[in-house]
């Protein structure tokens, strides 16, 4: 791992566990095992680090949309293992962080555009995936732009918006019973064929 990396990751688990406004770039600098200086020489200030470690987030969701798109599986198979995956990873960040909703309003404050974005990139995944299925004859859908909207619709329950801590993170088991009755339900269009 090169230094700008094992800086970002040193500050994400600071981040994490003592939240942003107590954790001081000396700190992050220790804990990433480089001088304060090297630290300063890739990231201006604790907005900056911050905004990296977004973008660290982005990219990770991105490698994620690459498999889902290209991987191996049917894109059935894909799709459930796309959506489970940002659900743990959501899940992951939103409850082993005590201070996961300042890292979220910390983040929006420096990247206003970030959940716009991230919507969007989630928003193609899918419907690439539910246009491959079509062609492949896999499903059957219609109107792949408006199942994937209603699909979206039907997740977002389980992905709670990060600036508020939800009572109980929505369980998994529920979240795949709503995956597999869309894929059933596109399946069954495309048998009927």
């Amino acid at each position: 791992m090169d230094k700008r990396q094992s800086i970002i990751e040193a500050a994400r688990a600071r981040f994490r566990y003592y939240g942003i406004a107590k954790t001081t770039m000396q700190e992050v600098a220790t804990d990433a095992n480089v001088a304060v200086g090297t630290l300063y020489r890739y990231f201006k200030d604790k907005d900056d680090l911050c905004a990296a470690c977004a973008d660290d987030f982005v990219a990770r969701h991105q490698r994620e949309i690459d498999v889902a798109r290209s991987g191996e599986g049917s894109p059935d198979q894909r799709l459930r293992a796309y959506i489970l995956g940002r659900y743990r990873h959501c899940k992951e960040v939103g409850t082993e962080s005590r201070h996961a909703a300042e890292l979220a309003r910390a983040v929006l404050k420096v990247k206003p555009q970030r959940l716009a974005e991230e919507s969007a990139m989630m928003q193609g995944a899918i419907l690439g995936l539910l246009r491959e299925g079509v062609e492949k004859k896999l499903f059957q859908i219609q109107d792949p732009e408006r199942d994937m909207g209603v699909f979206l619709l039907s997740v977002a329950y389980f992905f709670p918006i990060a600036t508020a801590k939800p009572p109980e993170w929505p369980k998994e088991e529920f979240l795949l019973m709503v995956i597999d009755w869309f894929v059933e339900t596109w399946k069954r269009g495309a048998k009927k064929r």
